[in-house]
């Protein structure tokens, strides 16, 4: 029967449970909400999730909102003894903190630095640069010496990251990472998934629109 899940395409924070359903094997129906023209406000959706943002999920009646809340639950019951968010409560809380450090420095400086490029089509700000730099040399750091962000297993931290670089990867902004080597590594590792286009090509198609106006 599979789980409603409430979604705009090219979200981020969507991608990575789409990211996470497709390495989990679980099924999904898709139900887009329109947020230009206020479905979120409507009181269908607010039901679903009374926050009014996407994403949100309907499991037969259990509904919660918040990407990386919907990626622990999804896993928790639906694949308990993947890898994806292990039970070792050590190694759960090392994707944890990966995950913390995507929505509060990562995925935050680079959004911070590209958003208002693609969206309202403003010169890159140099202070904004220098903060995802940051980011970047902290994330190559954490790479080192492994395939993935919390060691050599793929794990719901590494979906919450690429999503966040994918932002950087579109156009206008085609970030060179080759000073980031491990980065740009573990990237191209990420892209060769067999799932990664099928989950992310909304928002690179959204971008080279958004840019092409």
């Amino acid at each position: 029967m599979g789980i409603d899940f409430y979604y705009i395409a090219g979200s981020t924070p969507c991608r990575s449970v789409l990211m996470t359903c497709k390495a989990a094997g679980v099924e999904l129906n898709l139900k887009g909400v329109d947020l230009q023209n206020g479905e979120q406000k409507e009181a269908a959706f607010t039901k679903i999730n009374p926050m009014q943002l996407v994403p949100a999920i309907d499991d037969n009646g259990f509904r919660m909102g918040e990407s990386r809340a919907i990626m622990g639950y999804i896993c928790g019951k639906y694949a308990p003894d993947s890898p994806l968010y292990p039970k070792d409560l050590q190694k759960r809380a090392t994707v944890d903190e990966m995950m913390y450090f995507d929505i509060g420095h990562f995925g935050k400086s680079i959004g911070d630095y590209v958003l208002p490029q693609v969206f309202r089509k403003q010169p890159a700000d140099k202070e904004k640069e220098a903060s995802m730099k940051e980011a970047l040399d902290k994330l190559n750091r954490v790479l080192e010496g492994k395939q993935y962000a919390t060691g050599n297993t793929l794990t719901v931290a590494d979906f919450c990251l690429a999503t966040s670089l994918t932002l950087a990867d579109a156009v206008p902004v085609q970030y060179n990472l080759k000073p980031w080597n491990n980065v740009a590594t573990w990237f191209q590792r990420m892209k060769n998934l067999p799932y990664f286009t099928e989950c992310n090509k909304a928002y690179y198609e959204f971008a080279k629109k958004m840019t092409s106006k």
